[in-house]
């Protein structure tokens, strides 16, 4: 199973790009990350969970698989996943801590010179927006469509998510997890999992 992660620039609501990450990590993060910084506070709320919620259902409606719903255990891994996260700037930290876990998982952070708490509507469609480079005729994983393919996966029907925001080193910086199960991006199974759009 393949998973990969959002990086966008947002300053002062202006986004400067999204880049996809596809990195080999090892357990306590890359070789290559800043040393680790207390992890940022915890800004996952009930109203940000429906939002989250809403926002994957609508999408997934368009392609005609079924509607999520909360998983408690998923939720309280995504909590774990961004206090991890959160630990690097960016998302350096990748999926390495995710490893194993047996679930799905989008990562989005973003950064901005004033404070603020990452839109999970916001987030779930930058990972949606993907679908404009997925080939609907391959069968096999794509490190560009990774997160487009895990919010439609139809074998997929319980999600949970996280936030976490804070001040960095050079912005106020916000990340939002979601964490998927069953976990989609399975080989050999992506012209089951990922209809087109339906209509």
């Amino acid at each position: 199973m393949a998973r990969s992660g959002t990086k966008m620039l947002d300053i002062a609501g202006a986004a400067m790009g999204v880049v996809v990450l596809s990195l080999a990590l090892g357990p306590a993060g890359p070789a290559w990350a800043a040393p680790a910084r207390d992890p940022f506070l915890d800004k996952t709320d009930d109203a940000f969970q429906q939002d989250c919620l809403a926002t994957h259902n609508k999408l997934r409606e368009l392609h005609g698989t079924q509607p999520l719903k909360i998983d408690t255990d998923a939720v309280a891994l995504a909590e774990k996943r961004v206090q991890q996260v959160s630990r690097y700037g960016g998302v350096q930290e990748g999926h390495a801590g995710n490893s194993g876990s047996g679930y799905g998982e989008n990562l989005a952070w973003s950064a901005s010179s004033k404070p603020f708490d990452y839109a999970c509507a916001k987030a779930v469609q930058s990972w949606y927006d993907e679908i404009s480079k997925h080939d609907f005729n391959n069968n096999n994983f794509n490190y560009n469509t990774g997160q487009f393919t895990q919010v439609v996966w139809a074998d997929t029907t319980g999600i949970g998510c996280a936030r976490a925001s804070g001040k960095g080193s050079q912005w106020y910086e916000s990340y939002v997890v979601c964490s998927y199960t069953p976990a989609g991006n399975y080989q050999g199974q992506f012209l089951k999992n990922v209809p087109r759009p339906v209509g």
